[in-house]
């Protein structure tokens, strides 16, 4: 049944999962087919998206906003520049549970649980 409902979904412009590339993707008549993870794939079929918006260093010292199409990119970008990683602003782009995260993961990051950081010399 799921191999149908794929094959339906393909035929019908909808996104589905191409088992030989092993991703999804989404067929277009006015365009080239989009393919990737799913998030993507559905945000290429809809013409919107997620958009969650941040500061780090980087981005403040060009004047621009940096941003992620998923969670997962914005808790990349703690990663990159914890110490420079802000959402200020940006508040209404995450829900109360992934501003807990983000504060949680940050302040993590700054104690990390196993390893002693040595600094290195100047």
């Amino acid at each position: 049944m799921k191999d149908k409902m794929n094959h339906i979904r393909m035929q019908s412009g909808c996104p589905y999962y191409d088992e030989g590339k092993q991703c999804w993707r989404v067929r277009f008549q006015d365009r080239p087919d989009e393919e990737g993870d799913l998030l993507y794939v559905a945000s290429e079929f809809i013409k919107g998206g997620l958009i969650y918006r941040y500061n780090i260093r980087q981005t403040q010292k060009h004047g621009i906003n940096g941003h992620a199409h998923s969670f997962e990119g914005v808790l990349q970008a703690v990663l990159n520049d914890p110490d420079g990683f802000t959402i200020a602003g940006f508040e209404p782009d995450y829900s109360a549970q992934e501003i807990e995260m983000l504060k949680s993961f940050k302040e993590q990051l700054k104690h990390p649980p196993f390893i002693e950081v040595i600094e290195p010399k100047a």
